[in-house]
């Protein structure tokens, strides 16, 4: 499996060189901003090293029905498992085992990164409210050009939370952006990465059964 990630993986760093931003494209998706943290401490990677994020939602498809003007979107990754890191050409990848994605929907929005995660305020203001999405990690990836810039990328399968039971049941869902180190950017105490991505509705199974139809036709141009 990590051989069919790594080649999508790098040019997409490749790409991030020359553009500005991050999008995956057309499918339905959530756009994200927030800050990681290793609990072994980042870069380097060690195996057995446990990756967690945390971000806010700023933009939503339709399709979702969330006003972001009155609530927020909320996520919270945990247990990402490194298996330590290698290099590819110049890139360092590395690969994580497990690990799970939570979305919540607030109207409070209190979300605060504090310092020196976990804190009193992170995670716990990031996995409040509603559970809007759970899923679990196929697979995940993260690859770091020279100069500390660099893109992560994983598969989910959905497990719960409103956007399978409203939105599409059976679909396949994918987690993704880009990220700056410590170093070259804005970054509070006690975290790694600065992260700006897009978490999206990738596909239908055959066996889905909800309005995956309606959302597709809303989005054929």
């Amino acid at each position: 499996m990590r051989k069919s990630i790594l080649p999508c993986g790098i040019a997409l760093l490749l790409a991030m060189t020359v553009v500005t931003g991050f999008a995956f494209g057309q499918a339905p998706g959530i756009d994200y901003y927030g800050f990681a943290w290793e609990d072994g401490g980042f870069p380097p990677s060690n195996p057995g090293d446990v990756l967690y994020f945390t971000g806010v939602g700023n933009g939503a498809d339709p399709i979702f029905g969330v006003d972001l003007g009155t609530e927020e979107l909320t996520f919270y990754i945990h247990d990402l498992v490194s298996t330590g890191e290698f290099d590819v050409a110049g890139t360092t990848v590395i690969a994580y085992t497990g690990g799970t994605l939570e979305i919540y929907r607030d109207g409070a929005q209190n979300a605060d990164w504090g310092v020196a995660p976990p804190n009193p305020t992170s995670p716990a203001t990031f996995n409040d409210g509603t559970l809007f999405f759970q899923g679990a990690f196929n697979d995940f990836t993260i690859f770091i050009a020279p100069g500390g810039y660099g893109s992560f990328e994983g598969t989910l399968d959905g497990v719960a939370g409103e956007v399978i039971s409203e939105v599409c049941t059976g679909c396949a869902y994918s987690w993704g952006g880009s990220f700056t180190l410590e170093s070259g950017a804005q970054i509070p105490a006690g975290y790694d990465l600065q992260i700006d991505g897009v978490f999206e509705i990738e596909a239908a199974v055959s066996t889905e059964t909800t309005n995956w139809g309606s959302l597709k036709a809303l989005y054929r141009d």
